[in-house]
């Protein structure tokens, strides 16, 4: 995909901002960049807003590591998203309802990455803010072994250069109702962790 002409300092700047250069390190700093999913999916969004959602993330942590010359790729999965996310009481009930009857059917990414002696599957997609709410947010990983995934994946669907277009056109084939479905789902889980847990957070953000 295009990026401006700012995006290799864009991304020198962000490890200078967060003191590392090293694969453990960079993948926790693109992990605790708060969630938040609106549609965007830019690297560059991410960090100059400083939240996003796992395309965006991913992007962002394939081409850091790229970046300090580590291999790495997007992958993309297909699953339901509701399935992996826990209810907690604070929710609002349109989105109780929606976890309680799942089927919310998304396309997920990850980043994998070319370790030392196998590709791992790095999911830097939920922040050490959401572990108190059930979430797996992998913030033990030190450079070995895949992380949890953020959904239970039902099939691999793609690993492409181009992530968001790929993406784009694996939502294409969801019908009207699963489209639907699924942003409202979003929204409720974005509008959620805004309203919950990124109350003290003045960075603003986007990203699907």
């Amino acid at each position: 995909m295009p990026f401006s002409d700012t995006y290799p300092a864009r991304m020198a700047a962000f490890l200078a901002r967060h003191g590392t250069t090293d694969v453990p390190g960079i993948f926790h700093a693109v992990r605790n960049l708060p969630y938040h999913s609106s549609g965007e999916r830019s690297p560059d969004a991410v960090m100059a807003t400083g939240r996003g959602a796992c395309t965006a993330k991913h992007i962002l942590l394939r081409d850091l590591l790229r970046h300090i010359g580590e291999v790495a790729a997007v992958e993309i999965v297909g699953g339901d998203f509701a399935a992996g996310i826990p209810p907690h009481p604070s929710m609002p009930a349109p989105l109780l309802q929606m976890l309680a009857e799942g089927g919310i059917h998304d396309f997920h990414c990850y980043t994998v990455w070319r370790g030392p002696q196998r590709e791992l599957a790095l999911d830097a997609t939920w922040p050490d803010a959401v572990e108190p709410y059930g979430y797996p947010v992998n913030s033990n990983w030190a450079g070995e072994g895949d992380t949890k995934l953020a959904i239970r994946p039902t099939n691999v669907k793609a690993r492409e250069e181009d992530v968001p277009a790929a993406k784009q056109r694996l939502l294409g084939a969801l019908t009207a109702d699963e489209v639907a479905d699924r942003a409202a789902f979003l929204k409720h889980l974005s509008d959620w962790m805004a309203a919950t847990i990124w109350t003290g957070d003045r960075t603003g953000g986007t990203g699907a």
